[in-house]
């Protein structure tokens, strides 16, 4: 059941339509909307990890949620959110003197929150020194 939730963001109509916005994000509407969605999608799919292995990360900040990660999920799970998160972000929070977020860049960061939800969606043991002996307990 836990698996049917998250696939359910890679799969919704809106976004997946993401994907076929990206190529012709010409106009900078159309580059805010598929950077929205895709933060979204990444974002809901975090929520539901932590509230399938440590409820009491849900309610932390994102900053919080993306450095206890690799804890829970491993390094490279954590990396491939922590750099999809804060190009997202910034890109979300563009500033008239920085550059837009290219076609490419785009495209990456939707296919690495993609591939990242999935490998979410197995989500490990709620006690993680369980399978890590060595992992520090969340309070």
């Amino acid at each position: 059941m836990a698996a049917a939730s998250v696939s359910c963001f890679t799969t919704t109509p809106l976004y997946s339509r993401t994907c076929t916005l990206i190529p012709t994000a010409s106009s900078c509407r159309t580059r805010v909307i598929a950077v929205c969605l895709t933060r979204l999608a990444l974002e809901q799919g975090l929520r539901h990890y932590w509230d399938q292995v440590a409820p009491s990360v849900v309610d932390r900040s994102m900053r919080n949620q993306l450095l206890v990660l690799p804890t829970f999920a491993g390094a490279e799970a954590a990396s491939t959110a922590r750099t999809a998160w804060h190009g997202l972000s910034r890109a979300m929070h563009h500033h008239t003197y920085e550059l837009a977020p290219t076609v490419a860049e785009l495209r990456g960061w939707h296919q690495d929150v993609t591939a990242l939800l999935p490998q979410l969606e197995l989500a490990g043991p709620a006690d993680p020194k369980a399978s890590r002996p060595d992992a520090p307990a969340i309070q």
